[in-house]
Order: structure tokens, then sequence, then C-alpha cells
């Protein structure tokens, strides 16, 4: 495969662009609200108009997607912004009876990781962990070449690493890190630690849309609650990736995502802080992504290359 639909798809945002297996984006990424109820339509449509947009035809269609995928080309369980669950959305065939073309369907977290890989951040390391911090917390490992995938097709489910013994629950697991360091669990997570002390200026919080983006906007405002809640959730952070790397001992973490895109230095510099305290193994190389917010779009297309998910040596 030569040229490429490739899409990234998260809860919010449906990305899209035309590339070459060599890293080249071939046309400018476009990005459109993410419609769940209707996502094999909007896929089928945007094939369409990337095809209008290349002197050549396309050789496939690539799909990194938020939620569970089969081998059938078929997304088991889509997770939507508002944190509902679509059943069972299939993709490829659709977009075969429409285009013709195969499509490779691929868990975006697991993407994101196989796009570092070939096309990011690796620097000859021989096991890489991307983990993203979005509308939930998912990620990747990728050892080698090859994509560590579970039994079936579940592994990189970090945000459901239990990282502290409290009550805050995500998808039924009690203590997940995604419950207070995600774009759903910031908010949730502060709230409740708000209301339970007396912070003086707190009420800024109290009367906005509780977001995510409030709490470190009212941080680097100087804000107190924000400020040391968002330390409290650098350490969740940082207990979570101790625990993904005493796991698989990576020499390379990435970080990714809207809430460590939108806020790098506070993300990384809070993780870096409190990350010894959790590490059994030596400490990876820690960044955050240079692929940015195309990195899901990086991610089908190293999933639909020849060699995208095979083990390999470090020299490529």
């Amino acid at each position: 495969m030569s040229h490429v639909a490739v899409f990234g798809i998260g809860s919010t945002n449906f990305r899209s662009a035309v590339a070459a297996t060599d890293g080249e984006l071939l046309t400018d990424p476009t990005v459109e609200p993410t419609r769940p109820d209707a996502l094999a339509d909007q896929l089928v449509a945007a094939v369409a108009d990337l095809r209008e947009t290349v002197d050549r035809d396309l050789d496939g269609v690539a799909v990194s997607t938020t939620g569970l995928v089969d081998d059938e080309g078929a997304i088991r369980a889509f997770d939507t912004r508002a944190g509902e669950t679509v059943d069972r959305i299939d993709v490829a065939t659709p977009v075969d009876r429409a285009h013709g073309l195969p499509v490779t369907l691929v868990n975006d977290c697991n993407a994101a990781a196989l796009g570092e890989w070939h096309y990011g951040a690796r620097d000859g390391e021989d096991c890489l962990v991307h983990v993203t911090f979005g509308t939930g917390i998912g990620g990747g490992v990728v050892e080698r070449g090859r994509l560590l995938r579970g039994e079936t097709g579940g592994a990189g489910e970090f945000g459901l690493l239990p990282v502290a013994p409290h009550d805050h629950e995500s998808t039924g697991v009690v203590g997940a890190w995604e419950a207070v360091a995600s774009g759903r669990g910031i908010p949730e997570y502060v709230a409740r630690r708000v209301e339970a002390a007396d912070f003086a200026d707190a009420k800024r919080f109290e009367a906005d849309d509780r977001t995510a983006e409030a709490v470190f906007a009212a941080a680097d405002a100087g804000e107190a609650w924000a400020e040391e809640s968002l330390d409290e959730i650098a350490r969740y952070n940082a207990a979570g990736i101790g625990a993904v790397c005493n796991a698989v001992e990576p020499g390379l973490v990435t970080l990714g995502g809207g809430v460590a895109l939108n806020n790098p230095d506070r993300v990384l510099s809070g993780i870096e802080r409190h990350l010894d305290r959790f590490l059994f193994v030596d400490r990876p190389r820690l960044r955050i992504t240079p692929l940015g917010g195309d990195i899901g779009l990086y991610g089908a297309l190293a999933a639909a290359r020849p060699d995208g998910d095979r083990e390999t040596g470090t020299d490529e």
C-alpha cells in the first residue's frame, strides 16, 4: 500500500487524511465532530471525500478508533464523549461495499504505540510504551516492532489500572487511574476534593462548567485548589506510569491525548517529580509524543504497513 486513507477516531473528534506508508501525510488532516450513532456512514462519506483530493486511487483504508475492536472489522464497544458505549459498529463491510477497499482497524491507543515506533520518538529502544490521556486513559506496548495485543485484543487498557484504593470507579474498576486523571475523570475527582475541603478561592470551579480545562486554567492562574489537585493527580499519573514500567520495562514512554498535549509541561513535570518513588526498573526516557494530535493517523498508517506489527531488530 502506498496511498492510504487514514483515520483517527476519538470520542470527540474524527480526524482524516491521505498518507503514504513512508510516513508522509499527502493531504492536510481534517477534523470534524465524531458521530457515534452514524459512524459507519461518516467513515464511508469521508473516504469518498478523500478520494477526490488525490491524483491516484487509494490502496486501502486504515482506522484507529477508541473502543475495543475485533478481527472482522467491527468496533465491539465504542466509547462516547458522554461516557456511554455504542455496541458493535461494523466499519469494514460498509467501506468495502461502497468503495471496494480493504480496511485495517485497530484500537487508537494501541495504534498510537505503533505509530510512535515507526514514525515518532523511538531512538533505538527495543521496547516503548505510549500512554494517551484523553477522555479516558489508554495506551500500548510495542517490543521489537511487535504490538502487545493480549488474548482477545484488549491489552493496553492502562486507565483501568487500580492506582489507589479509593471508591472512584471507571468501567466498574475501583481505584481506576482514569477515574481521577483523564479528561472525564479530572473534573469529577477535583469536584470531590473541593467539596471536601475549605478552599476559599474555588468559587470559580463551583460556578463554571466543571471541566479538565477549567482546572488547568485555574492552576495556571495560581489558584491553590487547582494546583494542589493537579499535584495529587500527578502522583496518580506517576503511579500508573510506574506500574506499567515495572510490568514491561520500556526504554521509552511517550504521552499523548488532549490532556497531555494541551498541558505538556505541567503533566510531564508532575510525572517526572513523583515517578522515581514508583519505579523498580530503570527509569525510561519520558517525553510528549512529537506526533501531536495526528498520532492516531500515524498509528492507523503504521498498522496498515506490511511490517506494521512484525517483530524486528532495533535498526529499523
